[in-house]
């Protein structure tokens, strides 16, 4: 809550300089946690680590982006770490802080080296982390186990069973060009990724 000053005509003026510091305190940092370990190290700092400092812990970020794969003709999702080995979190930090976080189990300090004080994010780095972060379709990679040139067959629809080439991938539509030789004439057909599997 802002404070309240009076001057000497008696007039009441607001400081909200006490509310502009507390949004402005905290700083993002990287900590390095051992590779596989990243959600245990979120935890400590959502949990151990805001007890302890209750006002210096702001939000804790593992960034993640959305695969989808097509196994034998089944689209499968997962969730992938854009940086395996890295937490990013928001802190009001001080050097017992710094202390907690070095002698915990699974984190290996602060990059680039454990020696020092900890450098922040900029702004810009930030704003890109959480940009590829937001689960938006922008940020969305399809994976596709094959390629231009692959012979592959058709399970299902009107050209089940015909084998053809692949001539090109569509990853945003979902979709494969395939050339079948029907008659002895060659014809392109665009199917779904869900319809084809390697021959």
């Amino acid at each position: 809550m802002a404070e309240e000053k009076t001057d000497e005509q008696g007039t009441v003026e607001e400081d909200t300089s006490v509310e502009e510091e507390d949004n402005s305190r905290y700083s993002w940092y990287v900590v390095n946690s051992f590779s596989g370990y990243e959600k245990r190290v979120m935890k400590f700092l959502e949990g151990q680590l805001k007890r302890k400092y209750p006002d210096l812990v702001g939000e804790v970020l593992i960034p993640t982006q959305e695969i989808t794969s097509n196994v034998r003709g089944r689209k499968t999702s997962r969730q992938k770490k854009l940086y395996p080995g890295y937490v990013f979190v928001q802190l009001d930090l001080n050097p017992e802080m710094i202390m907690d976080i070095r002698a915990m189990s699974n984190v290996s300090g602060f990059p680039p080296m454990n020696q020092g004080n900890p450098v922040p994010l900029t702004d810009v780095e930030i704003r890109r982390l959480k940009g590829q972060a937001d689960g938006s379709d922008k940020t969305k990679i399809i994976r596709v186990p094959y390629s231009v040139g692959q012979t592959v067959r058709v399970t299902e629809g009107p050209f089940n069973n015909f084998t053809g080439v692949v001539e090109s991938i569509n990853p945003e539509r979902g979709r494969v060009r395939v050339i079948f030789t029907i008659f002895g004439r060659k014809a392109p057909v665009e199917i779904d990724f869900s319809q084809v599997r390697l021959v």
